[in-house]
């Protein structure tokens, strides 16, 4: 038999259950110290422990996940062992793929109501470090910085021996926008080397990318550091087709066949009062078909949504079209700005 009740009996039934549920606590890493995990112990494999608490029982199913920008270890199970931590052992192999690194570890239990661990976050050691700038943000250096200069930041280690050669290489998306720096390592080095970067290896990569590598020589012999890659952002986002996706040479394209392109362009730089411009161009196995300047007046509307939606008239195209695209923003203040060109190919 069942009986239908209302939300308030269904959260006493709820909370009579969670009474016997112990609120679960964050997995650790048995060899971490300060939440740090040295490199002598990542060569020897770690050890990950998800505590046992009240409510948990054997046969209950957990999984824990160690999670990097780079890199992921995760295992589940069933629990074993009447209140015994549970234990998950990472091989030296596994490990290693963290060095240099932050990680988040996150663990779950999934017969509690509320089946996720606090997530604990462990900072990982290394011979060389990847270089930073400082002004980047989530992998992207922001155009507010281009035109004052940024700062390169290397991490010593014991690598960084006094007398020892640091070659630093940072490669921009432009023949002028290239460097190549030397510096010896004296007594008493800071913890972080700071290189200036000026404007003049900034900005000519605007809406390109910039890589940067570093070597350490000494008597022990040359280590080179993880790469750095770097997007740099510019004044205007490409526009944005409603419908592609990535392919192997250039950017596959699926129209809508509704009789129509719709192109999305960000706002971002933008104010009320410019025009927002956005330009195309079709053709197929090197026929030209026809160009579209399309022309938009920015409202404040426009800014609070983020994004202009723009519509070209589009037949049915054949196979091998090639559409191309790009965006010019007329302002009323400071002249024009373009943002980078679109490619997309219909198969």
């Amino acid at each position: 038999m069942i009986k239908f009740i209302d939300l308030e009996e269904r959260n006493r039934i709820a909370d009579a259950f969670r009474q016997n549920q112990g609120p679960l606590l964050p997995a650790t890493i048995d060899e971490a110290v300060d939440g740090k995990v040295s490199l002598a112990d990542m060569e020897k494999g770690l050890t990950i422990r998800f505590p046992f608490v009240d409510g948990m029982r054997v046969g209950g199913r957990y999984h824990v996940s160690l999670l990097s920008t780079q890199s992921t270890f995760g295992q589940g199970g069933l629990i074993e062992e009447e209140n015994q931590d549970i234990t998950v052992e990472v091989p030296a192999d596994r490990a290693l793929q963290f060095k240099g690194q932050e990680a988040r570890l996150s663990s779950s239990y999934s017969e509690f109501e509320e089946p996720n661990a606090p997530v604990a976050r462990f900072s990982f050691e290394a011979l060389m470090y990847p270089p930073l700038v400082d002004e980047a943000v989530d992998g992207v250096i922001p155009v507010s910085v281009l035109s004052q200069g940024a700062h390169l930041r290397i991490r010593v280690t014991p690598v960084f021996t006094q007398g020892a050669l640091v070659s630093v290489y940072w490669w921009g998306s432009s023949a002028d926008a290239c460097f190549v720096k030397h510096l010896t390592i004296g007594p008493g080095t800071a913890e972080d080397l700071i290189l200036p970067i000026e404007p003049a290896y900034l900005t000519p990569i605007k809406y390109g990318h910039a890589r940067i590598i570093y070597t350490v020589q000494s008597t022990a012999g040359i280590e080179t550091s993880p790469l750095t890659s770097l997007e740099v952002a510019g004044d205007l986002a490409m526009p944005e087709p409603l419908q592609w996706m990535d392919g192997p040479a250039s950017h596959r394209w699926f129209p809508e066949w509704n009789g129509k392109i719709t192109v999305r362009q960000e706002t971002r730089g933008m104010v009320a009062g410019d025009v927002a411009i956005l330009m195309l161009s079709v053709a197929a196995q090197f026929v030209f078909f026809s160009s579209f300047v399309l022309r938009h007046l920015v409202r404040a509307a426009d800014i609070d949504a983020g994004e202009i939606i723009f519509e070209a008239p589009a037949p049915e195209l054949p196979q091998g079209t090639v559409v191309q695209m790009w965006s010019i923003v007329d302002r009323q203040v400071g002249g024009a700005v373009g943002s980078p060109d679109l490619e997309l190919r219909y198969f």
